[in-house]
């Protein structure tokens, strides 16, 4: 995907969320047929994200089939395996229809 000729178009978090929901991007996660691959963990600073002591911070790759990315996303991922703040994956990057969306830089 680091192709230069794929178009690039940046969206806001809202619409991030929007496409997520559309393309029923969750659904696809929790029956697996996206496969996680962590790019990336620390711990998250309890006093920064207000997550629970041992949380870490990912950036997680969801991958289809093929191995091509579908979804790059940020998650907390709290000491009892489930995901902290509002429970899903928060979408950074999504693949669809030829085109990445990017989360836009505040």
């Amino acid at each position: 995907m680091t192709d230069d000729s794929i178009p690039v178009v940046n969206f806001t978090k809202r619409q991030m969320q929007e496409l997520f929901q559309e393309h029923q991007l969750l659904n696809k996660i929790q029956t697996k047929e996206l496969k996680p691959l962590v790019e990336r963990e620390r711990h998250a600073n309890p006093l920064k994200s207000g997550q629970v002591f041992c949380t870490y911070s990912q950036l997680v790759s969801y991958r289809d089939p093929n191995d091509d990315e579908v979804v790059r996303a940020h998650q907390y991922l709290k000491p009892d395996a489930t995901i902290g703040a509002s429970g899903k994956p928060d979408p950074v990057r999504i693949f669809i229809g030829g085109v990445i969306y990017k989360l836009q830089k505040s």
